[in-house]
């Protein structure tokens, strides 16, 4: 099973879920198994989330098209802005 780090404002959308396993094939497979787990405020900030797959940014490999298997580490951050 992957292993899925939320940070940031997704932490507290899911409950304060930092770390959670998941049965995956890609990066399109956990957004929507955090849509089913989570609700709707999960799915609304991860619209334009960023989601990195073993430290490399999934829009750089295939993008939510990127495989994924039971060693990787996904981690998915909220948008984020500041200076």
């Amino acid at each position: 099973m992957a292993t899925v780090r939320l940070y940031a404002t997704l932490r507290k959308t899911a409950g304060g879920e930092r770390e959670y396993t998941v049965e995956a094939k890609t990066v399109r497979d956990i957004l929507e198994d955090g849509k089913r787990r989570f609700g709707t405020e999960f799915e609304q900030q991860i619209q334009n989330c960023t989601v990195l797959v073993n430290g490399k940014n999934c829009t750089l490999l295939r993008g939510k098209r990127t495989k994924v298997s039971n060693a990787d580490i996904v981690a998915v951050f909220p948008p984020m802005a500041g200076g």
